[in-house]
């Protein structure tokens, strides 16, 4: 129901506020989505998994999350952020499933082998308005 929806959108933007520490960014929240920037790829993939954690902390009354990233070059106009990136990331947000954070090959290798991540490929997938598949990728906590 649209009050529920409203609901979770709402603690969806707090719990992101109280996770993000720069370098990465809060740019705005979009329905029951938010959309973060940052110039380190690092730092927003542990941001991305921290707010899964936070998430499933707020039990089963919550969702959980499904996150999309994806690097590259975008601009900022007017405080919202366009590009690319911006339309891939949310593309892949929509293939990635619920408690994953998934990424594009760009994000891959700038993060690398990263202390605390470990990635595994997911294949290729078609995404809408990207005209050729795209590998992707699975990041996750390495221990």
């Amino acid at each position: 129901p649209p009050d529920e929806l409203g609901r979770v959108a709402e603690r969806l933007g707090q719990i992101t506020l109280k996770v993000v520490e720069p370098p990465v960014r809060f740019v705005k929240s979009i329905g029951d989505a938010v959309l973060l920037i940052s110039p380190d790829p690092v730092a927003l993939v542990a941001t991305a998994q921290a707010l899964l954690d936070a998430a499933d902390a707020e039990g089963e009354d919550f969702p959980q999350l499904r996150v999309g990233i994806a690097s590259g070059p975008a601009v900022s106009r007017a405080g919202d952020w366009f590009g690319r990136p911006v339309n891939l990331a949310s593309r892949i947000t929509t293939v990635a499933r619920a408690g994953s954070v998934v990424a594009d090959p760009a994000t891959r290798k700038a993060v690398g082998d990263a202390d605390g991540v470990r990635w595994s490929s997911i294949g290729e997938r078609r995404l809408k308005g990207v005209p050729s598949p795209v590998r992707l990728y699975r990041a996750r906590r390495g221990d």
